[in-house]
């Protein structure tokens, strides 16, 4: 659902936090996942990502409290701040074929996909089909 978010849809969902029930860890587990791939393509999101990976972390129900509560929504906050500065940025995903289908990686910036070494030429993926 978020990976074809752009940064801006992103920063708005994660903003959006604040408005969840703090028992519902499902969307916080997805925000998590949506924007870890961001990292992939854009580094210098990373710290931000890690804070909100961890807060989100101490949001199970026997260490949940009203501050952890706070610190995800401030991360979530801060994490959507930066993801904001990249405007109406989206990701672009790797779709070369895999020995289990589509690569699916995010594309860095700059340079080929991380798992080239698990690419797959034409020949080869007929070959297993």
């Amino acid at each position: 659902m978020y990976k074809e978010y752009t940064a801006t849809e992103l920063a708005g969902e994660l903003s959006g936090v604040r408005h969840l029930s703090p028992e519902l860890t499902g969307p916080l587990a997805m925000l998590d996942e949506a924007s870890l791939g961001w990292t992939m393509r854009y580094p210098q999101l990373a710290e931000a990502q890690q804070a909100f990976a961890q807060a989100r972390g101490q949001q199970w129900p026997r260490t949940r409290t009203e501050q952890t509560w706070e610190q995800v929504v401030a991360c979530a906050d801060n994490l959507a701040s930066a993801l904001r500065e990249l405007g109406d940025s989206s990701l672009d995903f790797c779709d070369q074929p895999t020995a289990w289908g589509t690569c699916d990686r995010v594309l860095p910036e700059h340079g080929v996909c991380r798992g080239v070494r698990n690419h797959v030429t034409a020949t080869a993926a007929e070959v297993s089909a």
